[in-house]
């Protein structure tokens, strides 16, 4: 018998001291609820935090000012926004900020019957980072438990979305609220635990890096969520593709943001997420 042994084809190894890329996601619940006082939160959470690409759901603009615009100020940073729809004068949508040029971005409506049509999107982002492009995407699912189905095609529409980019060293990101815990199945069609759509599968940056821990982004500790009378449940997420070369993109760590309350006040109805992706 042959002594001869294979290296393992899969196996990736992660580089020592590698840069990190901090990237977060979180809803900021608009102008609900004394937002100027929570919005004072959400800056000092994000100036403590800095992270290098932000996801945000549920901002605010009007035509005068825009609470991506004042985010991206604190820091110096880049942003693009996706308009869902406008309320009494305000717009309510998601944006993307980044340390990083913002080279191009797309803002994609996906459509659904009238009857639960809530105007969701899909924004993506193409992010120059060392030289490669970097496609990151935020959205925001409809949130009535019901709607199941609804977010089902929304997630369709995403992955096959997905499918047609050019393939990048480094792996997509999909960030974003998407009103469902991780055993739905939306969500497990993101992961690979159900039938894949075109073959994409995202990784779960929190359940990579917190096993064993629930990590609810919607959680009754927080008092303005607890006034819903729902359950507890991990709603917001940062996917991630398959790690590229040297580990390039894999969730190295995961935490919750905005989980302090301060002055009887949280920052947000959501708990935001932040992950540490090998750089």
């Amino acid at each position: 018998m042959s002594s001869k042994s294979f290296p393992d084809p899969d196996a990736i190894t992660i580089e020592e001291n590698n840069d990190t890329l901090k990237v977060m996601s979180w809803n900021l619940w608009w102008k609900f609820e004394d937002y100027l006082e929570r919005q004072k939160l959400i800056f000092s959470e994000i100036e403590k935090l800095t992270p290098d690409i932000m996801c945000f759901q549920e901002v605010w603009e009007e035509e005068d000012e825009s609470q991506a615009d004042k985010i991206a100020s604190l820091l110096g940073y880049e942003f693009v926004y996706g308009k869902s729809f406008d309320f009494d004068g305000v717009a309510f949508g998601n944006a993307i900020i980044s340390k990083y040029p913002i080279q191009d971005h797309s803002v994609n409506y996906m459509a659904a019957e009238q009857k639960y049509d809530e105007k969701r999107l899909l924004l993506h982002a193409q992010i120059l980072y060392k030289e490669m492009n970097l496609d990151i995407m935020c959205t925001h699912l409809n949130y009535k438990y019901e709607h199941q189905h609804v977010r089902e095609d929304q997630v369709k529409y995403i992955l096959k979305y997905i499918s047609n980019l050019k393939k990048s060293k480094f792996p997509v990101i999909l960030c974003g609220d998407f009103n469902a815990d991780p055993n739905s199945d939306e969500i497990r069609m993101i992961t690979g635990h159900r039938k894949p759509v075109e073959e994409i599968v995202l990784r779960d940056s929190w359940n990579m890096t917190n096993p064993e821990s629930l990590g609810f982004t919607w959680s009754n500790k927080n008092s303005y969520a607890k006034k819903t009378l729902e359950s507890d449940r991990r709603i917001d997420y940062i996917f991630v593709g398959k790690a590229g070369s040297k580990g390039l993109g894999h969730p190295l760590s995961t935490i919750l943001v905005g989980t302090d309350k301060n002055n009887n006040r949280f920052p947000s109805d959501h708990f935001g997420i932040m992950t540490h992706l090998a750089g």
